[in-house]
């Protein structure tokens, strides 16, 4: 089963902050909950490459896998773990954010 795989960019330019965010991303992977049970299938995140211009100024990505759109939407509306996510990162600086999602057609 492929799930839903939700890619979020994030332009964060000092150090400091996106060394927080990934550490914020930790913490999101370990306290979100949906009735009491972990519910993300799995999440990556990390720096891209700083000189790749490729990039276009996202210097933070992240990948998260849920089972269904109606876990992502539990995730973006009720994840109380989310919405402290969200408020952090509003402290640290963020100059843009590019968000999609997608069922995959293709696994290999």
């Amino acid at each position: 089963m492929a799930g839903i795989i939700r890619i979020t960019m994030f332009k964060v330019p000092s150090q400091a902050s996106r060394d927080t965010m990934l550490k914020n991303y930790e913490t999101l992977s370990k306290k979100a909950v949906k009735d009491s049970a972990p519910y993300i299938v799995s999440l990556q995140a990390g720096e891209t490459q700083a000189n790749d211009p490729r990039t276009q100024g996202f210097s933070v990505v992240a990948k998260t896998e849920f089972k269904s759109l109606e876990d992502m939407k539990y995730y973006e509306d009720s994840c109380e773990a989310h919405k402290w996510f969200k408020g952090e990162a509003k402290t640290l600086g963020v100059e843009g954010m590019c968000c999609v999602y997608y069922e995959p057609s293709v696994v290999a």
